[in-house]
């Protein structure tokens, strides 16, 4: 069957007035960056140039009316989305095959560097040491069409990619990613992009192994991960708890040697008690057990991110279909997260979004718009 050809009312698009401060940065990363010996350059002939593609990605996730490599296609059209965002008409062509020639990598750095400017302001004030380097970590998947062969996922009929996230929760901001395929480990991806002196917090999956605790500890990486609730342990030590303690819902805590093959020193676990449910926290933190605790409750904030991003942000639907091309996209998507949590001071919600594409889209004053919000007009 033949698709409907799509009409795209320019009234209907916005004029993202963020893309201009994408494009700066953008540059900036690039003056920094070697081009990758590994990929095709872009030759003089090219018409598709690197930040029009990145921007016209952009400029899709703050629009509602486009969801869709066609959509965007079909935008490029418009002579103020040429004018503001592409560059000019882009065929379908050459979007699909930039998705082989522009380095995801480049995204990636001005997402690390956006993130590096969000200031830790949520949260237990006794945690404010860890602001620097408290992780929270998990995977997401994002459903992918079934001729993506890459994207492997349960069997031959499903097909996923999968974002891993590193998420600074006293900043209420991501703050590392990487894309595989659906299949792929996550205890895999962790190693990938885990730098020493982190602290990192993850559920039961990344402490199924726990040789992988020691490895981290080699490194000079700390943790709070959930283990399985009956675990092969030997009790070395066993540590006193507080009344606070106790008001958490902390039962017993101690040191412990994992497992028939434990290696180096003991680590400490805590046992927690939340709605008649009981967890088993292995960590190497000399913090009180109530925080270590409270450290694992925050756990869930990265699933309240992963919603926000699919729901509120829109980034539930893949418009590419290579690897490179769905790095891009989600690269795009964090980005764009973190320019809003700049612009706004926080994480928007349904309604704060919708405030802010009708600015974007010219329809109201920024004042106006930060009144609504209850926040000062950022006048930098």
């Amino acid at each position: 069957m033949s698709r409907a050809k799509e009409t795209i009312d320019e009234k209907k698009l916005s004029s993202w007035k963020l893309l201009d401060d994408f494009r700066r940065r953008l540059a900036k990363v690039r003056g920094t960056m070697p081009p990758p010996p590994d990929r095709r350059p872009g030759g003089p002939e090219r018409l598709l140039l690197e930040e029009d593609y990145f921007s016209l990605m952009l400029f899709g996730l703050f629009n509602p009316v486009v969801d869709s490599m066609r959509g965007l296609c079909a935008a490029s059209r418009l002579q103020r989305v040429r004018e503001e965002v592409s560059g000019g008409k882009v065929s379908l062509g050459s979007f699909s095959e930039a998705q082989g020639v522009f380095d995801p990598e480049l995204l990636r750095q001005v997402f690390l560097d956006l993130s590096g400017e969000i200031h830790a302001a949520w949260g237990d004030a006794r945690l404010a040491h860890l602001a620097d380097r408290l992780r929270l970590v998990d995977g997401t998947l994002l459903p992918a069409l079934p001729r993506m062969h890459w994207a492997l996922w349960l069997n031959d009929e499903n097909r996923a990619a999968k974002l891993h996230l590193k998420f600074s929760v006293l900043r209420q901001a991501p703050c590392d990613a990487l894309v595989t395929a659906g299949n792929s480990c996550e205890r895999k991806a962790l190693r990938a992009f885990v730098k020493k002196g982190e602290t990192i917090v993850g559920d039961r999956y990344y402490g199924l192994e726990y040789g992988f605790l020691n490895e981290l500890r080699g490194q000079g990486v700390s943790m709070v991960f959930r283990i399985r609730n009956r675990p092969r342990m030997e009790t070395v030590e066993e540590l006193p708890l507080t009344e606070a303690d106790r008001a958490a819902g902390v039962t017993w805590q101690g040191k412990v040697e994992l497992g028939d093959k434990w290696q180096g020193e003991p680590i400490r676990v805590v046992r927690v008690e939340v709605e008649g449910k009981e967890l088993l926290l292995a960590t190497d933190l000399e913090i009180e057990a109530e925080l270590i605790a409270l450290i694992y409750r925050y756990r869930w904030q990265i699933e309240l991110f992963f919603k926000w991003m699919k729901s509120i942000l829109g980034c539930r639907h893949l418009m590419a279909e290579s690897p490179e091309g769905v790095a891009i996209q989600i690269y795009g998507a964090l980005i764009a997260a973190l320019m809003l949590q700049l612009l706004t001071g926080r994480r928007p919600g349904k309604r704060a979004m919708e405030l802010i594409r009708f600015h974007l889209m010219g329809h109201a004053d920024l004042g106006e718009v930060m009144a609504l919000l209850g926040l000062e007009k950022n006048t930098r």
